[in-house]
This record gives C-alpha cells, structure tokens and sequence, in this order.
C-alpha cells in the first residue's frame, strides 16, 4: 500500500529538508528554471496531483490518523532503528553505502528514511489493532480448539534415508527401507533394556538434539510435523514408539516424557487474536486497504478536490469488487 509512495513522500521531504526553501502563498511562486521557461509550485503541484496525488493524500491522511491512534513513538522508533541497522549491515556486507542508497532512492536523509519507516510500522499496529476488534468469540474459540495444543516433553531418535542426488526411484526406496530397518533395529534394543539416551546419541541424526539424549521440549501441533506430534500424543509418558513413525525428516523413534495442560482460553485470548489477525492480513493482499477505508470513516475523511476524490472512489470501487 505505502511502496508506490515512498519515492514521492521522500521527493517532498527534500524539499523541507534543504536549508532553502521556496514560500508558497499564491502557488505562482517560481520552484525551478530553465532557459526560457519558470516553473511555478502550482505546475509541480498539478503534475504531482494527476499522477499521485490520491495516494500521497491518503497517506498524509493515514499516516496523520495512526498519529491519533499511537501517540506514542517509542516502540515505532525502535523498530525503524533496528530496521535500519539491518539495512546498514546489509549493505556493507555487499560493499555499498547506506547513505548512498538513501540518496539514489529519493530521500533527504536517514532521518527522514526513519520518519517513513515509523509512520508504515504505526499504521501497520492501528490495522492490526483495528482487526482484532472484529474478531468474535467463535472464531476464538475455533482458534484455540483446532490449532493450540498440549505441550509435549519428549525425547526422539532420527534416522534419515541416505539419499544420494540424481538417485533413481528404486534407489530411493532402497535408503527409505535401510533407514526403515535401522529404526527398527534400535526399537528391538530398547525392548532388550538398552538406553534410549545413549542409543540417541550414537545414532540420532538429528545434530540439534542428538547429543543431550534427543530431548525436545514443549513440542506443540502447530509447531511440529503432523506426524510427530499424534504419535507423541497418543503415548503414555515413560513409553515409546513401538514402530518406526515416517515424517518428511526421516524416521523417528519418540519416547513421551510428560505433557503439559494447554493454556486456558481466557489467558491466550490476545495471543489467539493476534494469531488471528496476522493470518488474514497474510491470507487476504486486499485486507489492510480495506480496513483502512473503514477507519478513514470513522474519522469522517472527504476529499474536496473532485479530481482526487474520484480517484479515491474508484480505488475502493476496485477494492470491493475485488473483495466480491
């Protein structure tokens, strides 16, 4: 929503930011000059108006309402300066000046960058916080049925198929019954008494794990492979896998040390909308705008300019046939 606009908001702010700066009363105040030709702020300011000029006003008007919204800078400020800092990391990392990337796009200075960033990162919270508010119990309640689980403490083995590239699918198939067996094997000596953390960690090919016995902790549904998690669940604590569980990763050996209770409802209400809120702004590119032409209504936002706000009308015409 903010890209297009980015480049022309900076182009304005070079104008305030420079140590000169030409006073607007009439709009016939000359800006520039050629040989032969004078151009005038209300030239520049007809150009700018035809080509961008709704989208420069709505983001003037939002960027004015997330003003209203979040009075506060102080967390928008700390994320545009660790933003930045990525930014600035990145590009001496390809041998580039950060500052000269700033110039070629179009802005005055790293503060003005700054400004930008803070007012995207306030309007983004006041969608977000707009969202939440539309978001009913049963859509909770299904949240937290389908997608927020018990903890699981647990402890797993992993064998991966040796699939070597350009295999053929025979070949394949040859590594999935090798690693197949080799889980196997391992099951048949945990039956005869042998360690699960000592058999861990001098087969387990899970490098992250295997060397403190393949503990996971607090392995949850929507964190892990479907796979991995029902056959955990469906274990008694102290028990393992009696069969080999198949997941994309390879072959796994799950042993269920305890389970944790999931949270109540009422304590992850806010997590939950969040959630929520963070899947149908990913779900739907058109939602942001959307609810931003319902916060400008509230805020009673008209356009007296019939060329502008024709152009305004029409975007959000688009904007609901395509919602429709």
């Amino acid at each position: 929503m903010k890209k297009k606009i980015l480049g022309i908001m900076c182009a304005l702010l070079m104008f305030t930011g420079c140590s000169k700066s030409v006073k607007i009363s009439n709009g016939e105040e000359v800006i520039a000059s050629v040989d032969g030709k004078d151009f005038t702020a209300n030239e520049l300011y007809n150009a700018m108006k035809d080509q961008y000029g709704t989208s420069i006003l709505i983001n003037l008007v939002d960027s004015y309402i997330a003003s209203q919204e979040i009075g506060d800078n102080e967390d928008a400020s700390v994320y545009a300066d660790s933003l930045i800092s990525q930014y600035k990391l990145q590009y001496e990392q390809y041998g580039m000046k950060f500052s000269e990337a700033l110039a070629n796009a179009g802005y005055a200075s790293e503060e003005a960058f700054k400004e930008v960033l803070i007012s995207d990162y306030k309007m983004n919270e006041v969608t977000k916080n707009y969202l939440k508010e539309e978001v009913t119990d049963k859509e909770i309640q299904k949240y937290y049925d389908e997608k927020i689980s018990e903890q699981l403490n647990v402890k797993h083995i992993l064998i991966i198929p040796d699939v070597k590239d350009g295999a053929t699918d025979e070949e394949k198939s040859e590594a999935e019954i090798v690693a197949y067996n080799k889980a196997a094997d391992l099951i048949t000596k945990l039956n005869d008494g042998a360690d699960f953390d000592q058999l861990a960690k001098d087969n387990s090919q899970d490098t992250a794990t295997a060397s403190n016995g393949g503990v996971i902790n607090n392995v949850t549904k929507e964190g892990y492979v479907t796979e991995f998690y029902n056959a955990a669940y469906a274990l008694e604590e102290g028990k393992y896998t009696t069969t080999p569980v198949k997941s994309e990763y390879g072959y796994h050996i799950i042993y269920l040390v305890s389970k944790n209770e999931k949270e109540s409802l009422d304590s992850l209400k806010d997590t939950i909308k969040d959630s929520i809120v963070t899947d149908k702004l990913q779900n739907d590119t058109n939602l942001q705008m959307a609810t931003w032409n319902k916060i400008r209504s509230k805020y009673k936002f008209n356009i007296a300019d019939t060329k502008l706000n024709n152009t305004y009308k029409a975007t959000i015409s688009n904007l609901e046939k395509k919602d429709n």
